[in-house]
C-alpha cells in the first residue's frame, strides 16, 4: 500500500476507498461516503454500486420508474436513504461534507423528483447501508483495507459510478495513481 502523506481522520464527509483486492464482494472497488462515525459505530453509503432496479420497485408510484437506486451496502436492504445537494429545497438534511447533505424531508424529496424540480445529478437514493461496530472501521483503516479521501460534491453527484473508484485514487496522487490503474484481475497485470 502507498504511504499516506498526511493522516486523515475518520469523520462524516470522508470517502472510504477500498483497496484494489479487498476480498469482500460487497465492497469490491467501492467508494463509501461516511455519514456517521463515533466510538460506538460507523455508518456510510456505497456511492458506486448502482442497482438494476429502480425506485418504483420500492414505491407504489409508477412515476418513479426512472429513478435509479444504489446499494448503500450489505446491511438491511429494506432501509431507504438519500443524499442530495439541495438544502434550499429539501429541509432537515444533515450536511456531512461541503455541498453534500444526508437525509431530510423524504416526502418533499420525492415530490421534487416527481415534479422534475430536482435531477439525478442533485440527489441519489440508496437501499441498505454499510455499518461497522465500535472500533471496527478504525481497525480496517489501520489494516489498509480502506484509504481515506475527503468527499467532494463532484465525486458524489457528477462522476460516473463506473469511474469513481479510479478517479478518487487518481486524484489522491502519488502512488495512489498507480493503484488506480490496477486491473480487476491481477493476472492481467
Amino acid at each position: 500500500m502507498p504511504k499516506k502523506n498526511a493522516p486523515l481522520e475518520l469523520k462524516p464527509g470522508m470517502l472510504l476507498v477500498s483497496e484494489p483486492f479487498l476480498e469482500d464482494p460487497s465492497f469490491h472497488r467501492s467508494v463509501v461516503l461516511l455519514c456517521e462515525h463515533s466510538s460506538s459505530h460507523s455508518f456510510g453509503l456505497v456511492l458506486n454500486q448502482r442497482q438494476e432496479i429502480v425506485l418504483d420497485s420500492y414505491m407504489d408510484e409508477k412515476v418513479m420508474e426512472d429513478v435509479p437506486l444504489y446499494s448503500g451496502g450489505p446491511v438491511d436492504p429494506t432501509i431507504m436513504q438519500f443524499i442530495h445537494r439541495r438544502p434550499d429545497l429539501i429541509p432537515d438534511g444533515i450536511e456531512i461534507g461541503e455541498g453534500i447533505f444526508w437525509s431530510g424531508d423524504f416526502e418533499r424529496a420525492i415530490e421534487l423528483v416527481v415534479g422534475g424540480e430536482i435531477g439525478f445529478e442533485e440527489i441519489k437514493f440508496f437501499i441498505g447501508y454499510s455499518g461497522w461496530g465500535a472500533g471496527q472501521l478504525d481497525r480496517e483503516v489501520k489494516s489498509n483495507a480502506w484509504m481515506l479521501h475527503p468527499a467532494k460534491a463532484e465525486y458524489v453527484f457528477d462522476e460516473p459510478t463506473m469511474n469513481l473508484w479510479r478517479k478518487v485514487l487518481f486524484d489522491k496522487g502519488g502512488d495512489y495513481r498507480v493503484l488506480s490503474t490496477y486491473p480487476d484481475d491481477p493476472n492481467l497485470n
